[in-house]
């Protein structure tokens, strides 16, 4: 009977170390620093959600490379590519609130264009937060005379002003390429585009997929090349004849004549 006791407790706490801790398929490890309970998650990150993301990045000394605690969170979505592989797997499945640490072994980390010079072809040590997720409301679909196609991926209710040329707009976005190749994102930045619609500011193409968006309204929109870049492109990054896929966010609308807060 004590022997019962004793082996069904060491299973409780093998349990409990394995909810808390394990190693993804990918050789990437993972360990909840931070629980959240049941009744406080009330979803859990994946595919598709737009998270904010607080993080630490250190070697294996535990020197900081870099961080953005204290400063704004890291916006991106989570499985398209925004990030490195192996960090869209870390952030799978979390909680608001939850932390984590994530151990990325190279080949899940930087490529041989890897910004952060510091982290390519090593071992990278990840403290992480999650401090929102944005789940969208989808929309509509359609495509317009000038053949850009259009997807309403977060519509928003109650919608009072609508885009308009004239308009000056804070626009977040990401670009692809047909083949689903990263090109530009602002939300890596951190902050907004902002433009003038119906003034050439941006590619004709823009002013058409952003006309009658309200404000927090989310598309995906397809840009055919007569509408951006045509047959020269934009090189390096953008090849001739190229249709541009983007996830468009429009955050915020001004209307001339009232003031900018």
């Amino acid at each position: 009977m004590l022997k019962s006791i004793i082996f069904s407790s060491l299973l409780a706490v093998c349990w409990a170390a394995n909810d808390r801790s394990w190693t993804t398929e990918e050789g990437i490890k993972i360990e909840i620093i931070k629980k959240i309970g049941d009744s406080k998650c009330k979803i859990k990150s994946e595919s598709g959600d737009q998270l904010e993301q607080f993080y630490k990045l250190s070697d294996k000394e535990g020197k900081v490379i870099g961080s953005n605690f204290g400063q704004k969170p890291y916006t991106f979505t989570l499985g398209k590519g925004e990030v490195i592989h192996g960090m869209d797997i870390g952030m799978e499945g979390m909680c608001v609130g939850e932390q984590r640490k994530v151990i990325i072994p190279p080949e899940q980390g930087f490529d041989e264009d890897g910004e952060e010079v510091e982290g390519k072809r090593d071992t990278l040590y990840y403290f992480v937060e999650l401090k929102s997720i944005f789940r969208p409301k989808p929309g509509d679909k359609w495509i317009t005379e000038d053949g850009v196609h259009i997807h309403v991926t977060h519509e928003v209710e109650d919608c009072t002003e609508k885009a308009t040329a004239g308009d000056t707009l804070h626009q977040q976005y990401t670009l692809y390429l047909e083949d689903g190749t990263f090109v530009d994102s602002s939300w890596s930045r951190n902050r907004p585009f902002i433009f003038k619609m119906g003034t050439g500011q941006v590619i004709k193409g823009m002013d058409i997929a952003m006309e009658g968006m309200c404000e927090g309204e989310r598309r995906k929109v397809v840009i055919p090349p007569e509408l951006a870049y045509g047959e020269k492109g934009r090189p390096p990054a953008i090849p001739g004849n190229s249709f541009l896929h983007f996830d468009l966010q429009l955050q915020k609308l001004v209307r001339p004549g009232k003031e900018e807060l």
